[in-house]
């Protein structure tokens, strides 16, 4: 039997450095506006016109954004605005975003928010890296999928986790198609955190120090 790829298989390495953000019980318009950027300004257009019409300049995201199961997403290129704190923050206020930065400083970041806090966030594969609130369901559904499909990137695991709770994937067909597309000028420096880091859930253990001080010579007195 040949084993099914994962949905979400397309968007691993496509965009140079992208975040893929959803928010539960929001429109496009209003996700954009907590993003920062103008609604009244953005365009109906397909994922090539977003460049050629639009020209983003340096330190400047294009944002896409559009309705999945009662979820609004944005797909972010050229930045990742989308897993800054300050920005989480706005986009969670009075619900739930769930954010997926690929190739982010070379790394890949799962955030999840309620409501202005963070609940939870990881690196997916990474356990030392894996901060929360309490329970963490998307590390575990991120594990999950990640001993079925062990030859996949992990992240890919934690795009099936997000699929998993939005009842859903987002297909290269709506993703690159005519979506609400507007500019984003990132904020530089990034706006500090407005409430305090979770902390890990797996703390690393304090190095022992014999091995350093082996060799060291102390004076008779």
């Amino acid at each position: 039997m040949t084993e099914s790829r994962p949905h979400w298989e397309w968007l691993y390495g496509r965009y140079e450095g992208c975040c893929l953000t959803l928010t539960l019980g929001v429109t496009p318009e209003t996700l954009l506006q907590r993003y920062g950027a103008d609604p009244s300004a953005a365009r109906q257009l397909a994922f090539p016109q977003a460049y050629t019409l639009l020209q983003p300049g340096p330190d400047t995201s294009v944002l896409r954004a559009g309705s999945l199961h009662g979820w609004a997403f944005c797909l972010e290129t050229l930045g990742v605005q989308g897993a800054m704190p300050a920005v989480l923050a706005s986009l969670s206020q009075g619900t739930q975003t769930i954010s997926v930065a690929l190739g982010y400083n070379a790394l890949d970041v799962l955030h999840h928010w309620v409501s202005g806090r963070p609940h939870e966030s990881f690196e997916p594969g990474q356990a030392s890296s894996l901060r929360a609130a309490g329970p963490h369901p998307f590390w575990d559904a991120t594990e999950r999928h990640r001993r079925r499909q062990s030859n996949q990137s992990p992240v890919i695991g934690a795009l099936e986790a997000v699929g998993d709770v939005i009842g859903g994937h987002l297909s290269v067909d709506i993703a690159e198609g005519p979506l609400l597309t507007a500019l984003l000028a990132w904020t530089l420096p990034p706006l500090p955190s407005p409430v305090e880091p979770l902390s890990p859930v797996h703390p690393p253990e304090p190095r022992p120090l014999g091995p350093l001080l082996g060799g060291l010579q102390i004076p008779e007195g």
